[in-house]
């Protein structure tokens, strides 16, 4: 695809966009107004994070994952984390173990040394990587500290009552001001700004709303992290957002004509699974 053909189909999708936004009366209230414009996309590249460190090429959620993202120059990576039984906190994306290693059940179930005696058996490039174990934070934690890259560390599901834990380990790494917490639980980030209010923070919602802008904007300017397909037919929420002096984020943005849209949206922090900064 020439750069022209690309430029004059993101600039049609746009107009699409804004257009319909403005017909579809359920969002009228949403996007009247709308300035979100073809020739803003050129304005600021955005910043680039591997999505489970870059799950395309290895496993999800794993130190080579973590360390691919790091040799291909991304700005940071993303990790989810857990707590175990016995208050380990540790990295895998489902609340089971079922799907990407040979055990069975729920994570917090596990005892740290119960989980680590379980191999990762699953995800891209698996047939490359022989002896995976389910990785701790602080594992994690290290490849940043080396590589000078940030980490995105998305709280999933976790006993708050191990959240002085979480921040002792951020501190142990001296990241508390360079890390970025995520979730779609807000409480968690609640829990995470009453012990550390220096660390930065970025609310992960699936569907963007007035409401949700409001809450974080009212709670110390929490970044807004929102699903790119759902931007679509809320450009209003968005530049609501971005009026609010909200850090804006959008995820996983895997083709590069929803890439440039989103640069038009005025998004900074891009999440992929597959596009190389």
């Amino acid at each position: 695809m020439t750069k022209r053909i690309k430029l004059l189909i993101v600039a049609v999708i746009i107009a699409a966009v804004v257009s319909s936004a403005i017909i579809v009366p359920q969002y009228l209230s949403e996007t009247v107004k709308s300035d979100i414009s073809f020739s803003a996309r050129t304005n600021n590249e955005p910043l680039y994070v591997a999505h489970r460190g870059l799950s395309s090429l290895c496993p999800q959620n794993t130190l080579p994952a973590f360390e691919a993202a790091a040799e291909y120059g991304f700005y940071g990576y993303e990790l989810d984390v857990h707590t175990t039984a016995d208050g380990k906190w540790v990295v895998i994306h489902n609340d089971t173990v079922d799907s990407m290693t040979n055990g069975e059940g729920e994570v917090e179930k596990f005892t740290f040394d119960e989980i680590r005696k379980l191999k990762i058996d699953s995800g891209n490039g698996i047939e490359n990587h022989r002896n995976l174990q389910i990785p701790t934070l602080e594992e994690s934690l290290e490849i940043c500290k080396r590589s000078n890259i940030i980490p995105f560390i998305e709280i999933k599901k976790c006993d708050v009552k191990y959240m002085q834990g979480f921040i002792e380990i951020l501190n142990k790494f001296g990241i508390r001001e360079k890390c970025v917490v995520i979730s779609f639980n807000f409480d968690y980030l609640l829990e995470v700004q009453k012990y550390s209010p220096e660390t930065e923070l970025m609310y992960l919602i699936s569907k963007p709303t007035m409401e949700a802008v409001d809450r974080c904007a009212e709670n110390g300017k929490i970044g807004f992290d929102f699903n790119y397909k759902k931007a679509y037919m809320r450009p209003g929420v968005i530049k609501y957002a971005k009026e609010k002096g909200l850090k804006l984020g959008a995820w996983t943005v895997d083709n590069t004509i929803d890439c440039d849209l989103m640069r038009a949206f005025g998004v900074e922090i891009i999440t992929t699974n597959r596009i190389l900064p």
